[in-house]
């Protein structure tokens, strides 16, 4: 017993520290494990390939570097083990760039068990879209590919994510727009209210004609709302009456009545349905043959 104690102190007189770095060894990776707060290298930190976010404003990433270089991180980030020796993030990218800038050498991590791929890639959208930072595309982006690549339902997603399903659907919506209106919006030029506005207006060319007067003239979300439902009604009604004008019955009655009254006959639909027929005539006597037409087929009408 004895020399089993001997050689242990001259383990430890032979190598010094060498107990203790095997003890601070140990506990770093009993502080890795799965399911705990732990201090995590930063250089041991992979990105994550499914980042929602697409822009990292710099200035903003800076006064966080200064709040953490004073207060540390308050909030962990959070992690999943890639291999034995290194990481990758589910979410907290803001804060991670913020602490390398900081200089931070470890960043607090809640790390957690992934097992695939889809796992992760829901994991990391649903976790991220959560957090108010990101801005209205970021955020669309992250809900069109929970649809896309993981499945899910609006319903599940709903669940998910706490948000109603038309909430999620207004937001996907917004990918319709044209990218130069996705841009502004993601700048700050216009509100979501007002991108939602023009997702309402299906000609692409007077969604980006109102979007530059949203600029310009600095008009309201109402009033964009009010002009949208007034270019809507024009669109449809241009639609109504397209179709009608293409109708072969409609033709083939305006070619009677040419044919019948021996000059042009016109046609104008309004977008009630309603419309009216036009007789043109170049002359007064031209006129009295086609009302005598008219008055002919009234009384072979009563007869």
């Amino acid at each position: 017993m004895k020399s089993k104690q001997v050689l242990g102190k001259g383990l430890g007189a032979l190598i010094p520290g060498a107990l203790e770095d095997n003890k601070e060894k140990n506990k770093a990776e009993e502080s890795e494990k799965v399911g705990i707060i732990s201090h995590i290298p930063v250089v041991k930190i992979d990105p994550n390939p499914y980042q929602p976010r697409i822009d990292f404003d710099t200035n903003s990433l800076n006064e966080l570097a200064q709040s953490i270089k004073q207060n540390g991180v308050i909030q962990p980030i959070t992690v999943h083990r890639k291999d034995s020796d290194r990481f990758e993030l589910i979410s907290g990218e803001r804060r991670l760039r913020a602490s390398i800038l900081a200089g931070l050498e470890l960043i607090p991590a809640y790390i957690i068990e992934v097992k695939t791929k889809e796992e992760l890639i829901e994991l990391s959208l649903i976790e991220n879209i959560q957090r108010e930072t990101l801005n209205p595309i970021e955020i669309a982006l992250g809900f069109k590919r929970l649809i896309d690549e993981c499945n899910l339902t609006l319903e599940e997603i709903s669940k998910k994510t706490g948000k109603d399903k038309s909430t999620i659907s207004n937001f996907v919506r917004l990918l319709k727009l044209p990218e130069e209106i996705q841009k502004s919006l993601i700048k700050n030029e216009i509100t979501p209210g007002h991108a939602r506005a023009l997702i309402n207006i299906d000609d692409t060319e007077e969604q980006i004609e109102l979007w530059k007067k949203i600029i310009a003239e600095k008009y309201s979300v109402r009033e964009v709302e009010k002009l949208a439902k007034q270019k809507k009604k024009k669109q449809q009604k241009n639609i109504l009456i397209n179709r009608l004008n293409k109708d072969p019955n409609i033709e083939s009655i305006i070619s009677s009545l040419r044919i019948k009254f021996g000059t042009n006959v016109k046609l104008q639909i309004r977008s009630d349905g309603s419309g009216e027929f036009q007789i043109q005539f170049y002359s007064k006597d031209e006129m009295e043959r086609i009302l005598d037409i008219l008055n002919n087929a009234q009384s072979n009408s009563i007869n």
